[in-house]
């Protein structure tokens, strides 16, 4: 009953703290700035303390309707490692004329210096701005003089061209917000539906009414051929507004989970959908689309046919390369390798060719859409039925409804023999078949020459095999010793190459070494580590020591030593959000142990088999003595990529049961 009471009490402060907090922009507290934690989320390491988004419609008369959205944030910066939060990117998009505009950037950072509360100005020589890509400008800034419990707060403002394109309105982030206030106030003429983010376990509520609004203006009219007269009238305008309100206080923070696809996937926000459009005097346009007139319009008006389509510049070359290859998996590879050493990637995504495909290939440079649709031509002018695919990338999200801005990224697909083989030529390391992590997002749209087009499924369906053998017996002073060997193929090779191609071969044996006991690792051989679409060979010899305990002259030792799974990866009492693995795989590890001369065994782990799901997921433990010859098989096969957080439990379990054989030990008796 007290700890009710405590939590009463504890709420009404904070409820009435929030009455009693200012806003408007410079009325910073004291009591803000020496906050020490969050009230209610003490591991937090920054905090919203206070968000207002408004959006709406200017209307000029000679410069027409512009979309405006100003940002008002203050935020609390408890700790060093919340100071990410003090540099603040904002993303402008332009097409050929037509920009949008960020200005009226104001901020300070606010401390407390002696007693005092002290303010710090952002000055405009703390402001960026730069073009990231031909359709894409970013203004930057840092706040100054930022430490562990400094407030700042800013102000910014959008003004666009693009009327018909409201950006979503963030409900929620990885940090907690005290107090979100939101408006988007949109004109009768557009017609636009509100979604929430159905991956958001959090639906708020948004209050929405009608205002009328009259627009007062100064009518000039001229009288004659020649200007002789002047004359000036007042002219208005009355139109209906719908109106978006939103005002929250104490909204938690996303959860931080481990295998989560992107976690800013699962905020809440507000997303529009223009549906349709109505002018005065003018019909009702409609904006309803489907995914098949989406993917065709971006085919013919985007550029993508045309590029697809350009080949005289590359031709003899290619002609070159493929001249002795006659078979086609042949050609294929070496188109796709071609490609890859001929350009590098940018960093830069879109499904459009930003400089263009030729440009691309004279300068070994270009983004996802330059590379890949160059991919895509040299494929159809080698004789493959080859397409681009329209992708949405992970920190894209999913496509909600039918629209250009649902994709964002393009790969290149071959259809053969009713099999699609799609492929990326801006990442160093994929095979053919495979997509970089960024690309695995769901479902792709394929379009094809003839207009039509169809979902691709971009996940990976073939299992990555990853393999362990470990040969190993004690030596005369109980050290353990023994031989390494593993082979890799599919994207466990793909996430090898990225991690350790290239690392020198003594920081790679750290890397080997780490958390392995007391180990010592030599002889450390890889084959096959540059060589694409191959599987990887990794030996190394070792010897640990202390790899056993012995007790009452028995010897207690864990045969999977630094091969076994030692610690459940699903800690937590329940789940928000699916579990994603990073594609379907086999890992197996097979131990063979020679039991020394003197001992024999006297308790053995048992073996078993664990199912999840109907066999989703299967996990081996085999054990099998033969003479002093022990043989352990662990195998496990994850058939799913992608589980739902009420699957949760079953996978926390199911993981548990692993750790627990793996941590098993085998004990030994004198003989």
């Amino acid at each position: 009953m007290m700890k009710h009471f405590y939590f009463f009490i504890i709420s009404l402060f904070s409820v009435c703290l929030l009455q009693a907090q200012d806003y408007k922009f410079g009325k910073v507290s004291e009591e803000e700035v020496l906050e020490k934690e969050h009230p209610e989320f003490k591991e937090a390491n920054a905090a919203i303390l206070f968000r207002e988004h408004r959006v709406y419609y200017d209307i000029q008369r000679n410069s027409g309707l512009r979309l405006i959205t100003e940002v008002h944030e203050r935020i609390k910066i408890y700790n060093k490692e919340g100071f990410d939060w003090a540099t603040k990117t904002i993303s402008a998009y332009q097409n050929g004329t037509e920009t949008e505009d960020i200005g009226s950037i104001k901020g300070y950072t606010y401390n407390m210096v002696d007693g005092k509360l002290v303010d710090e100005k952002l000055r405009k020589n703390g402001i960026f701005k730069e073009e990231a890509s031909k359709y894409s400008l970013k203004t930057k800034f840092t706040m100054p003089a930022v430490s562990e419990g400094s407030v700042i707060e800013y102000t910014y403002t959008i003004r666009s061209p693009f009327v018909t394109s409201i950006d979503d309105v963030p409900l929620q982030f990885e940090i907690p917000v005290n107090r979100l206030e939101a408006q988007v106030k949109i004109p009768e003429f557009f017609g636009f539906r509100m979604h929430y983010n159905p991956k958001s376990p959090i639906v708020f509520p948004i209050d929405k009414k009608r205002e009328s609004f009259t627009y007062n203006y100064t009518q000039k009219t001229r009288s004659g051929q020649r200007i002789v007269k002047t004359d000036y009238s007042q002219e208005s305008i009355d139109y209906m507004l719908d109106v978006y309100g939103f005002k929250r206080d104490n909204i938690p923070p996303l959860k931080k989970e481990i295998y989560v696809d992107y976690l800013q996937n699962y905020a809440a926000y507000l997303r529009w959908e223009l549906q349709y459009t109505k002018f005065p005097d003018s019909p009702i346009e409609n904006y309803s689309r489907t995914w098949e007139g989406v993917a065709k319009s971006i085919y013919n008006d985007a550029g993508l046919k045309q590029e697809v389509n350009r080949t005289n510049f590359f031709d003899t070359d290619l002609d070159q390369l493929l001249a002795e290859t006659k078979d086609r998996p042949g050609k294929l590879a070496k188109i796709f390798t071609y490609v890859k050493n001929k350009t590098t990637w940018n960093d830069f995504i879109g499904f459009q060719a930003e400089n263009g495909i030729k440009t691309a290939y004279k300068y070994g440079k270009g983004n996802t859409g330059d590379i890949n649709l160059l991919l895509v031509s040299m494929l159809r002018y080698a004789g493959f039925d080859a397409n681009p695919v329209l992708v949405s990338t992970k920190a894209h999200g999913i496509p909600i409804y039918p629209t250009r801005n649902g994709f964002n990224y393009v790969v290149a697909a071959i259809e053969d023999q009713g099999e699609i083989i799609l492929m990326d030529a801006t990442d160093k390391n994929v095979a053919i078949g495979e997509l970089p992590e960024r690309a695995m997002n769901w479902q792709g749209r394929i379009i094809r020459e003839d207009g039509s087009s169809d979902w691709v499924n971009l996940m990976p369906t073939v299992k990555s095999q990853n393999t362990t053998m470990l040969n190993m017996q004690f030596d005369e002073e109980m050290v353990l010793k023994g031989k390494s060997v593993r082979n890799i193929n599919g994207l466990h090779a793909k996430k090898f190459r990225d991690n350790y191609v290239g690392l020198a071969n003594e920081d790679y044996v750290q890397v080997l070494e780490k958390n392995k006991g007391n180990i010592v690792i030599s002889d450390v051989a890889i084959s096959n580590e540059k060589a694409i679409g191959e599987n990887i060979k990794q030996s190394y010899n070792f010897e640990l020591r202390d790899a056993m305990e012995v007790i009452n002259e028995k010897i207690y030792f864990k045969p999977m030593v630094f091969a076994g799974l030692n610690e459940n990866p699903f800690k937590g009492e329940e789940r928000s959000y699916p579990i994603f693995f990073d594609f379907p795989s086999s890992d197996s590890k097979t131990i063979n142990l020679l039991i020394p001369e003197g001992y024999e065994v006297e308790s053995l782990p048992e073996s078993a088999i664990v199912n999840l799901k109907n066999g989703e997921g299967v996990f081996k433990f085999v054990v099998s003595l033969n003479g002093r010859f022990l043989r352990i098989e662990s195998s496990l096969d994850m058939n799913n990529m992608v589980y739902t957080s009420l699957d949760y439990e079953g996978l926390k379990n199911f993981y548990g049961e692993m750790v627990n054989k793996h941590s098993e030990a085998i004990v030994l008796s004198k003989s």
